[in-house]
């Protein structure tokens, strides 16, 4: 059972249609996975998904599913095989309504892939079964032929955004209105977008330069910038905010100060759990007490910024309601005629 047959083959894509990959997405059933923190950012998911219908795609929102409970696992508060069992569920819900879930959090297409793992352990394998199995009998939910069983073969595919978003860039560019006048923008991937392996098809996909996000920012008109802390955590490390809060949270000031000191306008990145991390005000005011320095950069979803080059109103950019004056700054750039 390997993990990658679920993952969405964007090179068969690129080789099939070549002059233009969003034909494949035509006419097929598409589903938004939804993540926990995206509902700080609700702009994380319509900003998506408006484009998608502007696109005109089959799609609507993954609703039968539940949290991919990853930071529960990653916090030690369940086993494996709950994790796994949480995560089968899920798949076989989705494999109903859809052909391909899009994933706008790291974290969450990571756990989608890493229970799949899981089951190649036979005692993992085992209990997951039975977790199963005890749902199966209490009759939760509509019944489906081999509801709550552990698949073997799957219709489903899984894509994280930023990957389709590049695969269809040139359609992406097509549909925007504005573009980023130059500004500077400092990437940051996320450590499980920058060291996922189980979405990557040999060592080569592996180990190579992570770009797309830098070059999608270069598309819209704005400046890469790069920066010393470039490549590291956002600083949630899962049970590390909560346990060593200031050792945490000296690595989250390294990386706005770092993004800060050359210049950068803003901080792009494709993942609402380090849009949250890199953003909550009480993370900033604890930063500046403990650290002695106020720290300004504003951040934002690669999603919400499309959404505003795309030509959002302005009541429904939901980042910019928070009202960061360097943000709402940004924004009247972005968007003056």
């Amino acid at each position: 059972m390997e993990a990658v047959n679920l993952v969405l083959k964007l090179d068969e894509i690129e080789r099939d249609y070549p002059e233009n990959p969003l034909e494949y997405f035509k006419g097929k059933k598409l589903c938004l996975f939804k993540a926990c923190l995206e509902k700080y950012f609700p702009g994380v998911r319509w900003g998506f998904q408006d484009l998608l219908e502007e696109l005109q795609l089959n799609v609507t929102s993954c609703v039968n599913q539940s949290c991919c409970s990853g930071t529960f696992f990653q916090r030690n508060l369940i086993t494996r095989a709950q994790f796994t069992a949480i995560n089968e569920r899920n798949l076989s819900e989705m494999n109903q309504i859809a052909d391909i879930v899009f994933f706008s959090c790291n974290g969450c297409y990571n756990s989608l892939l890493r229970g799949r793992e899981f089951l190649k352990i036979p005692e993992v394998k085992k209990k997951t079964n039975e977790i199963l199995n005890s749902l199966k009998q209490k009759g939760v939910g509509v019944n489906y032929p081999n509801k709550y069983e552990i698949l073997e073969d799957f219709n489903l595919k899984l894509v994280h955004d930023l990957d389709f978003l590049y695969l269809i860039r040139n359609d992406v560019v097509n549909a925007l209105k504005f573009d980023l006048k130059d500004l500077k923008v400092a990437i940051h991937y996320g450590c499980h977008y920058l060291n996922l392996s189980r979405d990557k098809t040999n060592v080569e996909t592996y180990l190579k330069d992570k770009t797309k996000l830098d070059e999608l920012v270069t598309l819209f008109g704005g400046i890469p910038v790069d920066y010393q802390e470039k490549e590291s955590c956002c600083g949630w490390g899962a049970s590390q905010v909560l346990i060593h809060p200031k050792e945490a949270l000296k690595i989250t000031f390294n990386k706005l100060k770092s993004a800060e000191s050359v210049g950068a306008d803003f901080i792009l990145m494709p993942c609402p759990t380090c849009l949250y991390t890199l953003s909550k005000p009480e993370y900033r005011e604890k930063m500046n007490k403990w650290f002695g320095k106020k720290l300004d950069i504003p951040t934002i979803h690669l999603n919400e910024l499309i959404a505003i080059l795309r030509g959002c109103e302005e009541e429904r950019c939901i980042t910019l309601r928070r009202k960061s004056p360097r943000l709402d700054e940004i924004f009247e750039i972005i968007t003056k005629q």
